[in-house]
């Protein structure tokens, strides 16, 4: 990385990361050579602070539990990218089952790797320079995000100043995950096992993907909801809102539980996260929805344009929902006035967490 890039972009992403409570750490401090963290740079997690938070959020678990936990997320029995990302996604959000005997009987014990419901209970942890050993060269990630030991988000840093800074840093992050050429085996498709979001950003613009991402669905995060842009100060740029309203643990933990969906599209799974717009209009209805008041003021209007995911808005919105003590009680019912968009919407329900979808078939039905 040049000085500039690590003056103008890196530095103050990691500024304003460890600020919004991220804690800081250099990757140069935890290669195997100066730590005990890391036996080899072939390593992506850091295991001691997965196995460390696993037993702070579940302290019943016996060790011999704790290991086959561990081991399995080290490990993952899949052939594919996709298959792998998508089951360490469901294991953090509909957790693991492990038999053991807490007082009353061996039986099924649920195993949360991240505490949704406490966020001051897991460790978030942001680190530059981490090389890593791929399988015929290192790579070094201008930045990683840990959570729990976990890296669930990784950021490459480029400088303003170069041509097309945002391609060469979309170009990048597909290089280390072996997306661009993967007969050449040029990245570390392991460390994208975990990852959640790609975030390519040159300070001025700053993109989000997933690992299914092509360059145009990279897309900026124009808004720092729950937070007004004045917050951020006079003209704040693309990174500082990006990372305000993406990378905040809690809006961070909220996007990988409530915002994140894998579709099946001609015959190719897609990860998909939510857009700005779907994220806000979500949040702003759980509020008007949990409002005080009559019911009869709890209404409200979401205008999407043609294309803009009216479909995934409302899977999220059912999501969040759902997972509300005060609200999952209820039951939401869709009405649509065309054939087209009502199998859509079935479709996708049909592909979110756990959802049982009835469909009409007629008005009276």
């Amino acid at each position: 990385m040049s000085q500039t890039e690590f003056l103008y972009v890196e530095q103050p992403a990691l500024d304003q990361l460890q600020v919004n409570g991220w804690s800081y750490q250099d990757g140069r401090e935890l290669a195997p050579d100066t730590s005990n963290i890391r036996s080899s740079l072939k390593d992506v997690i850091l295991t001691s602070n997965l196995e460390q938070s696993i037993k702070r959020i579940n302290p019943w678990i016996s060790d011999e539990n704790l290991r086959k936990i561990v081991r399995d997320i080290i490990v993952i029995q899949t052939s594919t990218l996709m298959e792998a990302n998508q089951w360490l996604w469901e294991r953090l959000t509909q957790y693991f089952s492990v038999e053991q005997d807490l007082g009353k009987g061996r039986r099924g014990q649920t195993v949360k790797l991240i505490d949704f419901d406490n966020i001051q209970n897991n460790e978030f942890l942001c680190i530059n320079q981490f090389k890593i050993q791929g399988a015929i060269q290192n790579i070094i990630p201008d930045i990683i995000l840990f959570v729990n030991g976990l890296p669930l988000g990784v950021i490459e840093c480029k400088s303003p100043y170069i041509t097309d800074p945002m391609e060469a840093g979309i170009n990048q992050l597909r290089r280390y995950a072996n997306l661009r050429n993967p007969e050449n085996n040029e990245g570390c498709q392991k460390l994208f096992h975990y990852n959640q979001v790609m975030i390519s950003t040159h300070r001025d613009c700053a993109r989000v993907g997933t690992i299914s991402s092509s360059y145009e669905y990279y897309l900026e995060w124009k808004d720092p909801f729950p937070t007004e842009k004045i917050e951020l100060g006079e003209n704040p740029n693309s990174q500082q809102i990006l990372i305000e309203g993406l990378l905040k643990p809690k809006q961070f933990l909220d996007i990988i539980q409530n915002f994140t969906i894998f579709e099946v599209e001609d015959g190719r799974t897609i990860k998909k996260i939510a857009r700005y717009q779907q994220f806000r209009a979500v949040q702003k209805t759980i509020l008007r929805l949990k409002a005080p008041g009559d019911r009869k003021q709890k209404g409200g209007v979401i205008w999407h344009t043609q294309g803009s995911g009216k479909s995934l808005t409302m899977v999220f919105l059912t999501q969040k929902i759902r997972r509300d003590p005060l609200l999952s009680d209820y039951k939401l019912v869709f009405l649509t006035d065309r054939t087209q968009l009502d199998k859509q919407l079935t479709n996708t329900f049909r592909g979110a967490q756990g959802e049982t979808v009835l469909n009409a078939k007629s008005v009276s039905e």
